[in-house]
């Protein structure tokens, strides 16, 4: 029986080291599972503002994307009015731009016209004198078929030598 023969300092020693596990446990183990229980708080914490923050940076992407969307459509719709402004403008120039070399066009007829017009009164009025001085010649000689062709052919190159001075 010597086996069961426990000494005293032996069972002071389990009983030493049960109290002392149960005082660790009591002290540092709820101390330190207190610690650990913060900190996993506080990481559980971090995430869920990152969770959060991503979320965030998610709607605020979307939102940026949206208005840029917006933007751009608007700055379509801009430069598809100018566009259109400015054609409509080059439009209106070409426009004008016809009527007036119309204008100029037809005061060009119209001066060209009454200058023609001038320049055959002239010729008339210079034409109506030779004759009236071959006329006057005419009837201040005798009749005769040589004088006659004779002053025919002075007529002819006095009027022949008359249009040449004007064409030059």
């Amino acid at each position: 029986m010597e086996l069961l023969n426990i000494n005293a300092n032996v069972i002071y020693n389990i009983i030493n080291l049960l109290i002392l596990v149960v005082a660790f446990r009591i002290i540092l183990f709820k101390k330190v599972d207190k610690i650990l229980e913060q900190r996993r708080k506080d990481v559980d914490g971090q995430l869920q503002d990152a969770s959060d923050d991503r979320i965030k940076a998610a709607d605020l992407k979307r939102e940026y994307e949206e208005k840029l969307s917006i933007q751009e459509a608007e700055k379509d719709k801009v430069m598809s009015e100018a566009r259109e402004k400015g054609y409509a403008q080059y439009n209106e120039i070409i426009t004008n731009a016809h009527k007036e070399a119309d204008t100029i066009i037809e005061e060009a007829r119209v001066h060209a016209k009454a200058d023609a017009e001038r320049e055959r009164a002239k010729y008339l009025a210079e034409l109506s004198d030779v004759v009236i001085d071959a006329a006057a010649k005419i009837a201040a000689n005798s009749h005769t078929a040589e004088g006659d062709s004779s002053l025919y052919d002075a007529f002819i190159e006095n009027a022949f030598d008359k249009g040449t001075e004007k064409q030059d």
